[in-house]
């Protein structure tokens, strides 16, 4: 009977890592995007090997957003569908990652804007980004998504997903391409980015029925698309507005710095991109 395969090299490098809540604490997912055992969005993260990380140099897994499925399979298995994650659980994914394999300490480039500012490093605690994510409101997402509009009709709303959002990013590429050639994107073509960003975030729209009983609820991506393209400008500010209220729940990723110039104090956003998170 042949022995199991154990090697001795190993014994030292698998490390467990580290246990995180989601920011979402799960509430957004359907069954098969965290694995069954998953409890209040609570996920293992597991250290990055070297071989992962040269992962996040290839621009086919950066640009088509495979690299989360990859990252996801090597160091956070309790994901089983990477691509459904929602944008503010994939940003905390990347903080988690770079937490657990590098440690706290976070080097960072950046510039003040006072007129004698040149780009200095910084050192920030990286934990200390981490404590305390602003997710209680999330216990009330159904009213948090919720908001009537003055026309009556009532936006069942949602946050967008990882791959929504690497959707529009590739559509805006494209334009930006064209842009860089000097030429125009067609009517089409910006209709599309709008479509799919704002498409990205709705799950239903309710309205009232002419023929009194309970209202209707249209989750027809068609008829919200011919619906949006109705409404007036004044009501898409509407919705636009409510959106921006949503996202007030997660982690805040604005680290106050002292400028090294003028020492006055200034809020630099940290990057949770993999190519800028990971190296500058």
């Amino acid at each position: 009977m042949s022995q199991p395969h154990f090697n001795p090299l190993l014994a030292q490098v698998k490390l467990p890592g580290r246990v995180f809540q989601l920011p979402s604490k799960g509430k957004f997912y359907k069954p098969g995007v965290l694995a069954d055992h998953i409890k209040d969005g609570e996920i293992q993260v597991k250290p990055m090997s070297a071989l992962a990380e040269m992962k996040l140099r290839s621009a086919d897994l950066l640009y088509s957003g495979k690299i989360i499925r990859e990252l996801c399979m090597e160091c956070i298995p309790d994901i089983q569908n990477p691509e459904a994650l929602i944008t503010k659980d994939v940003d905390a994914l990347f903080a988690y990652l770079r937490l657990v394999t590098y440690g706290s300490q976070l080097s960072i480039s950046s510039m003040h804007t006072c007129r004698q500012s040149k780009v200095h490093t910084y050192e920030i605690n990286l934990e200390q980004q981490l404590i305390n994510p602003n997710n209680d409101i999330i216990d009330h997402a159904d009213m948090l998504y919720r908001f009537e509009l003055s026309n009556g009709q009532i936006v069942h709303a949602k946050p967008p997903t990882y791959q929504d959002a690497m959707q529009v990013v590739y559509l805006k590429q494209e334009i930006a391409k064209l842009e860089a050639d000097n030429k125009s994107p067609s009517d089409e073509q910006l209709k599309k980015v709008f479509l799919t960003d704002i498409l990205a975030v709705i799950n239903s729209v309710e309205v009232t029925n002419p023929e009194g009983g309970d209202p209707i609820i249209v989750t027809d991506k068609r008829m919200i698309t011919e619906w949006f393209e109705a409404i007036s400008k004044p009501v898409l500010n509407e919705i636009y507005s409510n959106m921006a209220k949503t996202d007030t729940w997660g982690y805040n990723f604005k680290v106050p710095l002292k400028c090294k110039d003028c020492g006055e104090t200034y809020d630099h956003n940290l990057e949770l991109d993999p190519i800028s998170f990971f190296y500058g």
